[in-house]
């Protein structure tokens, strides 16, 4: 493991050991703490005009017909249906359309992103041409801390790649804790050295 440039404070260490001691669950626990998935508002309204197929009974979906009125938010159903269909059957961005979408929205060059990330052109250059292309999780990171993304943005980014932050992983707490304070990734990499933890790039 190279030794990173850049060394974090002995305050710096002790605020993230100490994150990580408050916010680290096993897996199990991690599992139970998952929300269950709320009953949609429509689902009564969606039963009561046959919207919700029966079990055993086949149905037409209402969204064939004309001018079901939702009582309680004074619209038509099938046109509430109709706009919820339309954005579902929009695909999800890509990782690579999503990356390079930040990017942009941040007026940032290719060049400063994969230059901040540590990431070569030629790697990069496969990143941008293969919609599909799937990175490890490290690279991921690494152009979360190049591109200075929030935490929400930074889950998005994750998720899209596949991944997502576990309260159940050192690792990931410490990553949640880096991107939150808004550090640069040479810090980064400092602090995951001090923690024995492979660095980004």
């Amino acid at each position: 493991m190279p030794f990173p440039a850049q060394t974090p404070s002995a305050q710096i260490m002790a605020e993230i050991r100490r994150y990580i001691a408050e916010h680290l669950r096993d897996a199990a626990e991690s599992i139970e703490n998952v929300p269950r998935r709320a009953h949609s508002p429509f689902e009564k309204v969606r039963e009561r005009y046959g919207a919700v197929r029966k079990r055993g009974v086949r149905a037409e979906s209402p969204i064939r017909g004309a001018g079901i009125v939702c009582p309680h938010f004074g619209t038509h159903l099938d046109g509430i249906l109709s706009r919820l269909r339309s954005r579902l059957d929009k695909a999800d961005e890509t990782f690579s359309e999503r990356l390079l979408r930040l990017i942009g929205e941040r007026g940032m060059t290719d060049v400063e992103v994969y230059k901040r990330a540590g990431i070569d052109r030629k790697h990069f250059s496969k990143m941008r041409s293969d919609k599909n292309y799937q990175p490890k999780i490290k690279v991921v990171y690494a152009l979360i801390f190049a591109l200075g993304l929030n935490l929400d943005e930074a889950k998005d980014l994750l998720v899209s790649a596949g991944y997502g932050i576990s309260p159940a992983r050192e690792y990931d707490l410490v990553m949640e804790f880096c991107i939150m304070e808004g550090y640069d990734i040479d810090t980064v990499n400092g602090i995951l050295y001090e923690m024995g933890m492979d660095v980004l790039m």
